[in-house]
């Protein structure tokens, strides 16, 4: 089968996997999301390996874990006191170093830091997403980000295809063009807007600002996926998704949207 083909069935596969597991249950979601930041955590250790840092990579991925769990057990029952938890677990990545020997004790830190913000935040404020719009769970608000990120995902490649001339960002990442990046902008507020009458809790403006929202920091965020992987001279994240690469790849635009929109939310309807 060619690359094509790979990357269709595999995109299919996982728009439908996470599709379900949204609306169906919100322990579905916990337990996809859950999976999803223990390998992008794990994606993340081993790209930092290339630059010959060494992570802690087993408290990394309990506070990342740690972290998610806090932000669905607030807002599923009210349980705030596991983020002290957390909290707890990130002083001992500081802790360990002291143990461990390394020569880059400060740069395995500050990578295991940063991966948590990078990766395990976005999809911890993911879970409060319903519950500041509507009270309650809502999964076509969890699910609105994500068909914003691939309209606008399909639509810039289309019309960069098409049109494409001015490049973007050469530098980073020569196939974006500001026609795709334009022609799926556009279309990406089309889709906001039209989805907004389906969306409880929230206004054609909100959803039109949570569309521009995806449109620039999702953009930003696929930019920086791949400055990291210029970096370290590697192509993909991982290999876990045939044709697109890792988790990293398929989800570099939503981590850098999801804080954005949270930060709207919270302060559109309070927090």
């Amino acid at each position: 089968m060619n690359n094509f083909g790979k990357r269709t069935i595999s995109g299919i596969l996982f728009v439908g996997i996470l599709t379900a597991c949204i609306y169906i249950h919100p322990w579905c979601f916990f337990a996809l999301f859950l999976l999803i930041n223990i390998i992008g955590l794990l994606e993340f250790c081993h790209m930092a390996k290339r630059l010959h840092i060494r992570m802690n990579q087993p408290l990394c991925l309990i506070s990342g874990c740690l972290l998610f769990c806090a932000g669905f057990a607030h807002n599923y029952w009210g349980f705030k006191e596991g983020y002290l938890f957390f909290f707890c677990t990130t002083f001992f990545l500081g802790i360990w170093e002291l143990y461990r020997k390394s020569t880059h004790a400060f740069q395995n830190m500050a990578f295991g830091i940063y991966a948590l913000f990078y990766f395990s935040l976005p999809f911890t404020l993911l879970a409060y997403f319903p519950y500041l719009c509507t009270g309650g769970w809502q999964p076509d608000i969890i699910f609105l980000p994500f068909l914003l990120v691939w309209l606008n995902d399909t639509f810039a490649y289309l019309c960069g295809s098409l049109l494409g001339k001015h490049k973007l960002f050469p530098r980073i990442s020569p196939k974006k063009s500001w026609e795709g990046t334009i022609g799926g902008g556009i279309m990406t507020l089309a889709g906001g807007w039209l989805i907004a009458p389906c969306m409880e809790g929230l206004s054609p403006l909100d959803t039109a600002v949570i569309a521009a929202i995806v449109i620039v920091f999702g953009s930003f965020g696929d930019l920086v996926e791949s400055m990291f992987k210029r970096c370290i001279e590697i192509k993909d994240s991982g290999h876990i998704m045939p044709g697109h690469g890792g988790v990293l790849d398929r989800l570099d635009s939503i981590v850098y949207a999801l804080p954005v929109i949270f930060v709207y939310l919270a302060f559109r309807f309070g927090f």
